[in-house]
This record gives C-alpha cells, sequence and structure tokens, in this order.
C-alpha cells in the first residue's frame, strides 16, 4: 500500500469518531436547541417574586388596626456548606440562636431547612454584610396588629403564606392582597447571585377603612375583660351599632380569638329579647289595645294539657307595657296567641330572624326559626317569649336598630367604602315602632332593666334570660343560663345600639341584674366621650334625673 493510500486510510481512521459527535452535536444545536436553552436558562436565570404586600385595615378615624411590615426569612442550603459546625459557630451570633442548633438543622435538612424566620431591618442587613456561604434570604410580609387583641375576633389571622385564614382577612383577602415585586436574577454555579434587575414594581393596594371605631371597640372589651377575668361568665358579647345607617361601630368577645368571631357564627336562644316580635305584630295591626288587660294568672298559667308557663313572679292583670316591663311569658303567651302564627312569623322573617344579615364574615350563621308549619298552640307561645329558636347576636342587634331608628331594617355595614348604608326593608308601621320603643322606654324606667339607666340620660332596651341546653342531657339546664339586653340610647334620638349577651354567668343570673348594668356601663362612656347633651329632665331643686 502507498504512502498516500495508507495516510487516507489513517486519516478517515482518526476521523471517524467525530462524524456521530458532529451529528449528535448537530442534533443538540438544531433541532434540540431551544429546549435545552431553556433548560440551562432556568438552571442560571429565573424570574424571582417577593411577598406580595398587604393592603393596611383602619378603623372609621384612620388608625391602624393591621399593617403589614417587611421582613426577612433565612434559610440554609446544604450543597453549599461544607462544615457544619463551622457553619453554625458562624451565624450564632448573628440570629441569636445556638451554634448547636443552626448545625443540627443543617445536617438533617434534604437541601433546603429554615433557620429564622420574621426577621427584622436589622438582622437582616448583619446577614447581607456577612455574606455566609450556604445562607439564603427571603423577603416576607410581617403581619402585625399595633392595638394586640383589640378587635381580633373582626380582623382575623393571616397565615404564614400570607392568606386570611379567618376574619376580614379571609373575607377580603383578594382586596387586601396586592402584588409583589418580579425580579430577574441570574446565579452562579456556587448558586450565588451575579444579576439582579426589577421587571415589575408590584402593586400595594389601598387601606381598607372599617366602620369599627377602636375606642367604642375598647370599650365594648374592657367590660368583658373585666368580668371574664373575674370569671364572672364562661362567654361574652358586646356588639354595638349605629342605628341610623347600620354602621358596625364595635364587635367583642371574651375570650378574645382571632379564629372565631361568635357574634355572627353562633346562634343562641334570645328568651326574652324577643319579645318585641309579638308586642310589635301586636300593636303594629292593632291587635291589641294599649289599655286591653291580661291576666298573669298568679305566675301560674296551664297552656295546654302536660304544658304549664310559668313567670318568675306572680302577676295579676297587665296590659302589652306592664308585660313588657315584668318580662311575663304568661302575658306575652297571651298577646301572640291573638296575633296568630301568621303574623308572628311574618314579622320575624321582616325582623331577619331566620336568614344572614349579609354582614361581609365568613361563617356567618342565619339563626333559626320554626317554620309556619311548626307554630302550633305550644310552639307559637315558646317562640314568643324567646324559647325553641335561635338568632345570631348580629340579628338581635339589627332588629333593636330598627326599633330605634323607626322601623328600617339595615344591613350591617363593616367597610366604608363609599357605597351608601344597605336599607333591606321597613319592619313595621313608625307609629308602631314608636309606641315599642315607649315601651322599652318603660321597661328601663320602671321594669326588669332598672340596672340599665344613665343618670341624665334616656335609655330604651329589653332583657333576656334563657336556660341554656345541657350538650349531656339535651334537655334544659336548670344550672346554666343565657343572660342579655338588648337596648339602645339616649332614647329621644338614638345614636347607638348596644346588644349584651352574658354565657353561663356566675351567681346572679338574671340579664336584667348582670347584663344591663353593662350596657349602662358602655353607654355611659360612649355618651361622655362623644359630649352628648342630657336628654332627661332634672329635677331643679334636687339637681338630679327624675326617674
Amino acid at each position: 500500500m502507498d504512502l498516500g493510500l495508507r495516510l487516507t486510510v489513517a486519516a478517515s481512521l482518526a476521523l471517524a469518531p467525530l462524524l456521530p459527535l458532529g451529528a449528535r452535536l448537530a442534533y443538540l444545536q438544531v433541532i434540540r436547541h431551544d429546549k435545552l436553552s431553556t433548560r440551562a436558562s432556568g438552571e442560571f436565570a429565573r424570574t424571582a417574586q417577593e411577598a406580595a404586600p398587604r393592603a393596611d385595615l383602619l378603623d372609621r378615624q384612620g388608625r391602624v388596626l393591621a399593617r403589614s411590615n417587611p421582613s426577612w426569612s433565612c434559610f440554609v442550603d446544604k450543597a453549599m456548606v461544607k462544615d457544619a459546625n463551622a457553619f453554625g459557630a458562624r451565624l450564632a451570633p448573628l440570629l441569636q440562636l445556638p451554634a448547636s442548633e443552626i448545625a443540627r438543622k443543617t445536617r438533617a435538612a434534604h437541601r433546603f431547612a429554615w433557620l429564622k424566620t420574621k426577621m427584622g431591618q436589622a438582622e437582616y442587613q448583619k446577614l447581607i454584610e456577612a455574606r455566609v456561604e450556604g445562607l439564603g434570604i427571603m423577603p416576607a410580609q410581617e403581619r402585625v396588629y399595633p392595638n394586640g387583641d383589640l378587635a381580633r375576633g373582626v380582623l382575623g389571622l393571616v397565615g404564614a403564606e400570607g392568606k386570611g385564614l379567618a376574619g376580614l382577612e379571609l373575607s377580603q383577602d383578594k382586596r387586601l392582597t396586592g402584588r409583589g415585586r418580579r425580579m430577574e436574577v441570574i446565579r452562579d454555579g456556587h448558586g450565588r447571585t451575579i444579576y439582579k434587575n426589577v421587571s415589575d414594581s408590584g402593586d400595594t393596594p389601598d387601606p381598607v377603612r372599617l366602620t369599627l371605631d377602636r375606642t367604642a371597640q375598647y370599650l365594648a372589651e374592657e367590660a368583658l375583660r373585666e368580668g371574664g377575668e373575674k370569671g364572672q361568665f364562661k362567654e361574652g358579647i358586646i356588639a354595638i351599632q349605629d342605628p341610623r345607617n347600620g354602621e358596625i361601630l364595635a364587635m367583642a368577645a371574651w375570650p378574645p380569638n382571632p379564629l372565631r368571631n361568635p357574634l355572627v357564627q353562633d346562634a343562641f336562644e334570645p328568651g326574652s329579647t324577643f319579645k318585641v316580635v309579638a308586642a310589635l305584630a301586636a300593636v303594629d295591626d292593632r291587635i291589641v289595645r294599649p289599655d286591653e288587660l291580661f291576666s298573669g294568672e298568679n305566675g301560674k298559667f296551664q297552656l295546654t294539657n302536660g304544658v304549664t308557663i310559668t313567670d318568675h313572679e306572680p302577676e295579676g292583670n297587665m296590659n302589652l307595657s306592664q308585660i313588657m316591663e315584668k318580662s311575663s311569658n304568661i302575658g306575652i303567651a297571651k298577646v301572640v296567641e291573638r296575633v296568630g302564627a301568621a303574623r308572628f312569623y311574618r314579622l320575624a322573617r321582616a325582623f331577619g330572624f331566620g336568614a344572614k344579615t349579609g354582614a361581609p364574615l365568613p361563617g356567618e350563621s342565619a339563626g333559626e326559626l320554626k317554620p309556619l308549619s311548626d307554630l302550633t298552640k305550644v310552639g307559637l307561645a315558646v317562640s314568643s317569649y324567646g324559647y325553641g329558636l335561635a338568632v345570631s347576636p348580629l340579628q338581635m342587634l339589627g332588629a333593636y336598630s330598627a326599633i330605634a331608628n323607626g322601623g328600617i331594617l339595615w344591613e350591617p355595614k363593616l367597610i366604608l367604602d363609599g357605597k351608601p348604608p344597605v336599607k333591606v326593608r321597613r319592619v313595621a308601621s313608625e307609629r308602631a315602632v314608636h309606641e315599642i320603643s315607649a315601651m322599652l322606654e318603660a321597661v328601663v324606667e320602671r321594669g326588669t332593666a332598672s340596672s340599665a339607666r344613665i343618670p341624665g340620660y334616656r335609655a330604651a332596651g329589653k332583657t333576656g334570660t334563657a336556660r341554656k341546653i345541657d350538650p349531656l342531657t339535651r334537655k334544659y339546664s336548670t344550672t346554666a343560663y343565657t343572660a342579655s339586653f338588648a337596648g339602645y340610647l339616649p332614647a329621644s334620638s338614638p345614636r347607638w345600639t348596644i346588644l349584651v349577651v352574658l354565657h353561663e354567668p356566675k351567681g346572679a343570673y338574671y340579664g336584667g341584674l348582670v347584663a344591663a348594668p353593662v350596657f349602662a356601663r358602655v353607654g355611659s362612656r360612649l355618651l361622655a366621650l362623644e359630649g352628648v347633651p342630657p336628654d332627661r329632665p332634672t329635677d331643679p331643686a334636687l339637681g338630679t334625673a327624675r326617674r
């Protein structure tokens, strides 16, 4: 074989391995170029998004109730840590954590592990300056409530991922959540950032202003806290509403719980505060004359065979106003029998009982009314004095606001969004409502709610006391009660409707003895803070208000 042929063969043999390599290279560079380029870019170039900013929640005066502050969390990338002990020793003074704990978390990590969350600006800056290899830092938003537990049942809670879990934080989550900054980030082979560019500056939503008044909320919570810490009751709520427009000024509960709002989510048997329904039905349709008398049967009345209604005090003849003043179950049962099931049921529904109020809060209870078909003679009688049915505190608050304002039921308003308040319906004639309002004022003046009096001011309202169902026997307890008072003031021109409900009070348990004084305490402070002039005539000789 001549030299030329040998060289040709040798060159061919030498170049032969390059043919498949070239083909493979052409396949990767041409056919799979886009896919591989995207994959490689993903290894080194990524788009990162910071935690979304969250809108402030403000009270009606613009005072902050909830706010999100910038915070940072740090983590370890185990693949970049050569010596866990040295890594822990380096970070311990910066994170104010034991070096052994940092080392333990590093060894236990599959790849990444959180070391510390909710760090402030000072800690973040120290870590940036330290430039510790293997340590990653991620920006976040920390939700803070500068007033502590104030209104937490209404405000709710935000989870670790920045999503609302309860209360307004949940129901208004979309409105409260903004858009975090988006950044293009390129990292080197060791995972270190070598280029960063903000591609989207994000968006922070406008603050959400609530109808709540921080001062009124504090007064309500303080009144509950004092009794709750002394063990005077198991649970309690106070709600305050402006009867002129339905705006909720305070929603307080004891014990406080950011995951639960009993004013909206719970329902209870109201007892005698529900007597206004039968009374108003009788007056609105002129079924009962103001001077008409009903026998109190000396405190015991056999409604049917096997069913006897009793009063806490034996009474004789009473007109409708006196039935309300003395809170007579026998009297109101006789009144509602005259009213009839259809009228009673229709007015109860007109007040909003048995239906959700439309409050912008999660988990609202509609309560429970007996259907019209179940309002037999016994069912109608017990419903008239607030047994055999369930109402939410918000429903009861709205009903008494309707009486306070002359008969208009408002949808409860909790967010000041520039929209006008929603008028649900007229409950009854203005004439009838004013007559009932005068009776409720008499309840405070000379009836079961005398402890709701406020010197110098006219107040109106109704007490309620109801036995609770024993969860073990499913029968009415002889030791556990719900005491309540619903009322408004000043009666001449109502500005506040206040509902007080105390579950399982210790010792005295009548609404007039335990709930009405709380109404007076909160109401008197509201009157003083707002500088409302007295509306009760005073005796010039004594300088004191007539009662």
